[in-house]
């Protein structure tokens, strides 16, 4: 099942997919569909082939940004192809919105008595900044319906509409694995800066494998051709070896191609994830417990690791140039276990990255923004924030640094 929220600024791109999908098709094993919306034309749903009976499906003028559409989808897939196993893919990897989507979304506000005050000018700026490549429709006019100006632009500098879209994606994958019965064998992310802790700590009970990635994805995205060849030729393969098959496909597409490095590509194991967390509340622990001394060790370590947009940065490499300073004992140890549990066959079931920009980068990034700025006021709204305490740690450093 492929979700192509494609009406941005690379609908174009989805139409290459689709060719891709098509090179391959559905086979009375391995069925492949697909819901489209580009920037022009009616969304569609379409059983994906090879040759010329596709099952097309027209649904007019739709919001594919609407969680609720995606859940139409996944419906419509198991009545129409139900399997033994089952793999989500969430396609949005453009600029985002232009203008008149948020002005659109504004209206809808305005119509339920929530004016804000938001203006044009207002709206481009937003349309310019990180909201404007939020995925879901809610979590635009979350943002939008903040009550002044000072708060939209808060939110449009930081990760806001990341931790908003991480929240649909849960309720979009509960709702699914409501309607299939158990969890999915794969749910991927053909998108952006994906990769997360947070995000994979999020939906850890509602999909076996999450496939995504650090970085910013080129606009050729996964190669579909060869994933659906590989699962073509063996079509027994579980969800496992499809994220791996993912992630190894996506890497080898790129690697004659340097003008689209950096890319990186990883897939977790969402059972092993516990254990990997536990290695990081270790590492909390012995942060908090030498910060005082420490803090600028940790503030260096973390201008040198690998970073990424949204003030994500990658903790295998944060963990590395900690553990290269003068810290304590329980510190150091804590570091090392976090690197090593990185290694492939655990959580991490396969990780791939190009560029130098990313070498050495574990696959994994979390959310770790600057001691001086402010934190993104919906942290605290996801499961990672509220049981593992990551936040208590991002304002101890906050304090530890601003009081110096």
């Amino acid at each position: 099942m492929v979700y192509m929220a494609a009406n941005n600024s690379l609908s174009g791109a989805a139409g290459v997919d689709l060719e891709e999908l098509r090179a391959v098709g559905s086979s009375e094993r391995v069925r492949v569909l697909t819901f489209v919306k580009q920037r022009t034309g009616t969304a569609q749903y379409i059983e994906v082939s090879n040759g010329d009976d596709e099952v097309r499906e027209d649904l007019g003028t739709i919001d594919s940004g609407d969680p609720n559409t995606v859940t139409d989808f996944v419906r419509w897939c198991l009545e129409h192809a139900p399997a033994r196993r089952y793999a989500l893919v969430l396609w949005n990897h453009g600029g985002g919105w232009v203008p008149d989507d948020i002005e659109q979304l504004y209206q809808e506000i305005r119509d339920e008595e929530q004016d804000t005050g938001v203006t044009r000018g207002e709206i481009n700026f937003l349309t310019k900044g990180r909201v404007g490549r939020a995925v879901f429709t809610p979590s635009i006019k979350r943002i939008l319906a903040l009550p002044t100006a000072r708060d939209r632009a808060i939110c449009n500098d930081d990760t806001s509409g990341h931790s908003l879209d991480t929240i649909e994606v849960e309720r979009i994958l509960r709702t699914a694995t409501g309607l299939i019965g158990r969890p999915l064998d794969l749910f991927g992310m053909d998108a952006c800066l994906m990769s997360t802790l947070e995000v994979a700590y999020q939906l850890r009970d509602l999909t076996r494998h999450v496939v995504g990635s650090e970085e910013l994805e080129p606009g050729d995205g996964w190669r579909y051709d060869a994933i659906l060849r590989a699962l073509a030729d063996n079509p027994e393969m579980d969800g496992r070896a499809l994220a791996e098959t993912v992630v190894r496909t996506y890497v080898d597409s790129y690697r004659d191609m340097q003008g689209q490095w950096p890319v990186t590509q990883c897939a977790v194991d969402t059972a092993q994830i516990g254990a990997f967390t536990d290695a990081l509340g270790a590492f909390q622990r012995a942060v908090t417990a030498e910060l005082a001394t420490a803090w600028p060790m940790l503030q260096r370590a973390h201008a040198r690791a690998t970073r990424f947009q949204f003030d994500l940065v990658d903790l295998k490499t944060l963990c590395e140039h900690l553990a290269a300073m003068e810290v304590g004992d329980e510190l150091q140890d804590a570091c090392q276990a976090v690197i090593a549990a990185h290694k492939p066959g655990g959580y991490v079931v396969a990780e791939g990255h190009l560029g130098p920009t990313v070498e050495g980068c574990g696959g994994i990034s979390l959310y770790l923004p600057s001691p001086l700025d402010e934190l993104n006021r919906y942290y605290d709204d996801l499961a990672f924030a509220k049981e593992l305490g990551w936040d208590d740690l991002l304002r101890d450093y906050q304090r530890a640094v601003r009081e110096g």
